[in-house]
């Protein structure tokens, strides 16, 4: 590995790069944030396996319904989550009691007794923010029983569909990450208001469905904002902390590819809150990324993921056969939380030609296997002094917009 000049920062982290630095515990915020991610993907699954199945009764005709009652939704001022409830008295009482709360209303009727075609909707309150969160899903009320002390199990709230049909209108279902609180309307045009401007609300798809004569036919299609997850090394973080815990830079702040890509996604689709999160960690190795990723996934619910990692293995002499498995696993869970996978491809020069292209071609296999996107992060960048630091493999900062680039190109006909 070449290492002329001054290489006093490259030779250290040659050191930490070799070292056994262990990822960094996760917070008990994060924590909480993938667990409640975790049901919030149960939730989907289990609706999308029933609608698939054709579990429910999607013939049954709204009269066939009995004890249909109106359902009426009251808003939070402060965190805007709504709460729901069948009774009036309860609203009423709430109303008089919490003057946070706004009463929007009766927004759709529901059963309040089991029957054909309902199922139970059952309701949790999150004692740390006071907001509800209703789900027709049992996987994700045993999950959140077994797992979130915080989500205090209150019962059945009323009785809906958990998959569309005739006369059956989806209630939308979104979620506040940063004040941990979920929100439920009715309305597709709301939902279309939310996506497009409240950027810290996340679509979650159809949380249930409710009977409403008036609505005959299918829903509308979504198009969620993009979240795009990127998965790296110090190549895609540049500068920061390492896995070892120093600090380093091979990078100047702000001129990061990954930083410059968070506000291109934005400007160049136009759609404001599309969002770029990158868990990249310096010294990060393939099997520390396969650690964590379903983690990741469940926690921020990317619609892309780009695995941007290897570079780390090869430098420690690890196998091309673990690399490509880690990657591979990566892949494959990215895939199966409906997520379009991209794998990038950093050119590795230390040690000559073949080697390189071995990783071009195992990254490239990888991409293919899992019907994911391949492209050359660092394709088109010229090994010199002008972009590479002495290490031949960290990137300088007149190299990173040619790597956003080469990003935007393979991003972007995936929007």
């Amino acid at each position: 590995m070449s290492r002329q000049g001054n290489g006093s920062l490259l030779d250290q982290w040659a050191r930490d790069a070799e070292s056994a630095a262990a990822l960094p515990p996760v917070s008990d915020q994060d924590r909480l944030d993938m667990q409640v991610g975790r049901g919030a993907r149960l939730n989907r699954d289990e609706l999308e396996a029933q609608k698939r199945s054709g579990a429910a009764r999607r013939d049954v005709p709204l009269k066939a319904f009995v004890d249909l009652v109106p359902v009426f939704r009251l808003y939070h001022r402060q965190t805007g989550a709504h709460y729901l409830t069948t009774s009036e008295a309860e609203r009423d009482q709430i109303l008089a009691t919490q003057p946070q709360y706004v009463d929007e209303g009766p927004v759709f009727q529901a059963g309040v007794a089991p029957q054909a075609g309902l199922l139970p909707v059952h309701r949790f309150l999150n004692s740390a923010t006071g907001a509800y969160l209703y789900t027709i899903s049992e996987s994700e009320r045993s999950y959140l029983q077994a797992n979130l002390p915080t989500y205090a199990y209150q019962g059945v709230a009323f009785y809906a569909s958990a998959q569309p049909g005739p006369e059956l209108r989806p209630v939308y279902r979104f979620y506040r990450q940063d004040r941990r609180t979920h929100l439920f309307t009715i309305h597709a045009a709301e939902r279309d208001s939310i996506i497009q401007s409240l950027c810290a609300f996340r679509y979650q798809g159809a949380a249930f469905y409710v009977p409403d004569a008036s609505f005959a036919g299918e829903p509308s299609v979504v198009t969620p904002n993009a979240v795009v997850l990127v998965i790296g090394d110090s190549l895609s973080q540049g500068y920061g902390v390492s896995m070892g815990g120093r600090q380093y830079g091979f990078v100047t702040p702000g001129r990061v590819w990954t930083e410059r890509l968070a506000s291109e996604i934005r400007s160049r689709t136009g759609k404001a809150c599309n969002q770029l999160i990158n868990v990249s960690i310096g010294g990060m190795r393939t099997d520390h990324g396969l650690e964590r990723i379903r983690g990741w996934l469940d926690q921020h619910a990317p619609t892309h993921v780009i695995l941007a990692q290897g570079t780390n293995d090869a430098w420690q002499n690890r196998g091309a056969w673990s690399i490509e498995n880690n990657l591979s696993l990566m892949a494959q869970a990215s895939a199966a939380a409906q997520a379009q996978v991209l794998v990038m491809d950093f050119a590795f020069y230390p040690r000559g030609t073949a080697y390189r292209q071995g990783l071009t071609e195992l990254y490239q296999r990888v991409a293919t296997n899992h019907s994911g996107v391949y492209f050359a992060g660092s394709g088109g960048i010229p090994l010199n002094a002008t972009y590479y630091h002495p290490d031949e493999v960290h990137l300088k900062d007149a190299a990173q917009p040619l790597i956003l680039e080469n990003t935007w190109r393979a991003l972007a006909p995936t929007f």
